[in-house]
């Protein structure tokens, strides 16, 4: 499988989803340790995800990514912690957003690729 460092990203976010997903059925449904462990697998998503931030974009993107995750991981601890949906929720919403911005960009880069031969980086 040849998977370029975006498709990567976005295989990344989307098991984020998932693992917030599992947290949230199990806190509904009184599983605990099932949800304990989704969270445990959202924050080492998570903390991957941090840690392929590159500088290449600018230094001050890049701070603003690690800031953003830094908030994404205290959402899931006060999740965990309170067993807040609400904070769930909010970092489920942050998470979509960044998949949704990826997948734009990711798509800007094909339809780029078709029409510039290909002349496109297509890195994360």
């Amino acid at each position: 499988m040849n998977a370029s460092p975006i498709d990567l990203r976005l295989m990344l976010l989307d098991g984020l989803i998932r693992r917030i997903d599992e947290a949230g059925v199990a806190l509904h449904d009184s599983q605990i340790a099932v949800a304990l462990e989704a969270f445990a697998k959202a924050r080492a998503i998570a903390e991957e995800l941090e840690s392929g931030i590159s500088e290449d974009g600018g230094l001050d993107l890049a701070i603003q990514m690690r800031n953003l995750y830094a908030y994404l991981h205290r959402l899931l601890v006060e999740a965990r912690v309170e067993r807040c949906h609400t904070k769930l929720d909010e970092a489920r919403q942050l998470v979509e957003f960044e998949q949704e911005t990826w997948s734009m960009l990711n798509q800007r880069l094909v339809d780029g690729d078709e029409s510039d031969d290909g002349s496109l980086s297509r890195t994360a």
